[in-house]
């Protein structure tokens, strides 16, 4: 029976083994049980330390949720002849969002390999995605979650590299989707509302703008990569144990997933409260700014070396409402999935779910609309947002005065 051992910031943390069924088992190192005790969660809110084996959805969710979906999916079971997840992260485990690896061995993974990529090399990847063809017939080796087709690549002082062997990934480049059905502007109007973000001074990932034989795409600079260390993070349908293919909330489930997130990572975060006033933040941003792609792959908690959880910066952010795509939240913001319906009133609600005090979250929100407000007014846009900007402008303004987005 084939066994991968699990590591996390270079730290054995146990073993999973794939059962005839295809369903994984994990258990947890006796040294794992012993440095963070029984019910800690350092590797996911899902999965609770425990001295028993742990196997079921919670476990298969969240391994699945380390890979990617779609087309990159369908090319590396197809070019590795796997089937489950497991068998997927034996060849491109050791390197993962977070700090988790996986190897097939127990020695402590390695630094890896870096194969220095020449102008014409980062264009040619960058130009046939989805489709992935690696320099000099090199693995693919790194594996990220998500549907939309990306590039994993690391910078370095002489330019990009391709990292081998479980390298560290510092950057994600997302070119342009070739789909007819893409909104054309979408690079660009994530680059902007990530801009408006951070100008704002929401926690957000660093993006640049880059051409690739007429190919725009964006590039994002890891937030689970600091100065050659591995961040530890999970998405919220790996917290939750959300499949992938339900990262949509639906108010039909009868579930409320953030404020499942603020009862379960409240108790296990190092500033409770700090905790829920920036999930707040976040869910307000993506609400303002339009964002019809916040599911629970696109909010990310971040878990330190003592299990203790925060929310992660931004990411994906972008006014896709107002590309003519999306209208979905993502999340039902006080039973309001909607976007077009979501008012402040069900921000101020959905906060006070989380045992926060109405006054303090009416506050919040109209600080966090002064903050966007400036930002948009004091950033330049490129011509073809114009339009954009202005309606993203004019629903922030909708906001402060207690009406409908």
């Amino acid at each position: 029976m084939t066994t991968l051992q699990v590591w996390l910031r270079g730290e054995h943390l146990g073993e999973v083994e794939q059962l005839r069924t295809g369903r994984a088992r994990l258990r947890f190192s006796g040294a794992a049980v012993n440095q963070w005790g029984e019910g800690s969660r350092p590797l996911s809110l899902s999965l609770p330390v425990t001295s028993s084996r742990v196997e079921g959805a919670q476990l298969d969710v969240f391994l699945d949720g380390l890979l990617p979906e779609g087309a990159l999916r369908a090319q590396l079971e197809n070019e590795y002849g796997t089937r489950t997840p497991f068998e997927l992260l034996s060849r491109i485990g050791r390197e993962c969002a977070g700090a988790v690896q996986f190897t097939l061995d127990d020695s402590r993974p390695g630094p890896g390999s870096l194969r220095a990529l020449n102008d014409d090399e980062v264009t040619a990847l960058v130009r046939d995605l989805p489709t992935l063809t690696p320099p000099d017939g090199l693995p693919i080796g790194a594996s990220l979650g998500g549907v939309q087709s990306k590039l994993l690549l690391t910078r370095t002082p002489d330019g990009w590299a391709w990292p081998a062997d479980g390298a560290i990934s510092t950057h994600i480049i997302k070119p342009q989707s070739l789909d007819p059905s893409s909104p054309e502007l979408l690079v660009a109007a994530e680059h902007w509302a990530m801009q408006v973000a951070a100008a704002a001074g929401v926690p957000v990932a660093t993006t640049e703008l880059h051409e690739f034989d007429g190919r725009q795409a964006i590039v994002v600079e890891r937030y689970d990569r600091v100065d050659g260390e591995r961040i530890h993070q999970e998405d919220f349908t790996q917290a939750l144990s959300v499949h992938s293919l339900s990262k949509y909330e639906s108010t039909l489930a009868g579930t409320t997933r953030l404020r499942s997130i603020a009862a379960l990572a409240t108790p296990n975060a190092r500033d409770p409260r700090g905790f829920a006033s920036r999930l707040f933040e976040a869910v307000a941003f993506n609400t303002l700014i339009g964002n019809g792609d916040a599911h629970s792959k696109n909010y990310s908690l971040t878990i330190d070396s003592a299990a203790l959880v925060d929310v992660a910066p931004l990411y994906d952010v972008a006014p896709v409402m107002f590309l003519g795509r999306f209208h979905h939240a993502g999340h039902a913001v006080a039973q309001q999935t909607d976007l077009r319906y979501i008012t402040r009133r069900h921000l101020v609600d959905e906060g006070q779910s989380w045992g926060m005090r109405s006054t303090d979250m009416a506050a919040m929100l109209d600080d966090l609309i002064g903050r966007v407000s400036d930002a948009i007014g004091a950033l330049d846009a490129p011509a073809e947002l114009t339009s954009v900007v202005e309606q993203v402008a004019a629903r922030v303004r909708r906001f402060s005065r207690d009406t409908a987005g």
